[in-house]
């Protein structure tokens, strides 16, 4: 009987921890999976409205501002906390300036919502510009970084439903590109006409594509199904950009 006294004692005192431990928000992986897991669609779409008023993601965003990734164990987990953490601002940037069209509606110089628009981080105050272009694409050369990071328009490759992990991190980059490489809306090779139509991505970051004097198309060629990589690399292709669609990438 004291037992069972005690442990109904013991429940009253420590059931909420035991709640939160059981549900894994401790960890700030399991915290952005159950945020993304609940506001993004399998295409990558935002239910901004519903994330607005959500107390997991706020607490994600904390976990960000206190935080220093030089701290962390190896060089995929310091990649994988700044994807996290550009997506996660990109998120947090469009909600405090919701509801909008576009991103490029923020701020009156073009791009401002990247340029201008800061957020708190254990090193300081930090732009989306800076961590894409300092802390991911100088810090670690890894041209697959651009189908993983997410500017919150139609375009863009898309948000995926969980957040990346320095476990699986080599998987989830080669999944995004394979995806965004495939994506008809984003890139297509047109065979009769011998055109091959890019996202404008690799026309803004071709030296992240191109290695050794390669042309982009061997870099699409990785990618494709193998007759459409033979095509390209055999056949003498051209390259025309698409327009980029900057609409609000928002669950409608």
């Amino acid at each position: 009987m004291k037992f069972v006294i005690t442990m109904l004692v013991l429940t009253m005192i420590y059931g909420t921890a035991i709640t939160v431990s059981a549900s894994g928000n401790d960890d700030p992986y399991s915290l952005l999976d159950s945020v993304l897991g609940r506001y993004v669609s399998k295409d990558g779409l935002v239910h901004y409205k519903g994330l607005k008023k959500d107390k997991d993601f706020m607490r994600y965003i904390e976990y960000l501002s206190t935080t220093n990734p030089d701290k962390l164990p190896t060089d995929k987990h310091r990649m994988a906390f700044w994807i996290n953490a550009y997506n996660a601002f990109v998120l947090k940037g469009v909600l405090e300036e919701y509801p909008i069209k576009s991103v490029l509606d923020v701020g009156w110089l073009p791009h401002s919502f990247f340029k201008r628009k800061e957020f708190e981080t254990k090193q300081g105050k930090i732009t989306l510009q800076k961590i894409e272009n300092e802390k991911l694409r100088e810090a670690f050369r890894e041209p697959r970084i651009h189908f993983s990071i997410n500017c919150a328009s139609m375009s863009c490759p898309k948000l995926l439903t969980e957040a990346y992990k320095a476990e699986k991190l080599e998987q989830q980059l080669e999944a995004q590109a394979i995806s965004f490489v495939n994506n008809k809306t984003r890139n297509y090779l047109d065979k009769e006409k011998s055109i091959l139509y890019l996202s404008s991505i690799f026309k803004w970051y071709e030296g992240d594509f191109i290695k050794n004097n390669e042309k982009i198309e061997a870099y699409i060629a990785r990618y494709v199904n193998p007759e459409d990589a033979e095509f390209v690399r055999n056949i003498k292709v051209t390259i025309k950009y698409l327009d980029y669609d900057w609409g609000l990438n928002e669950q409608k």
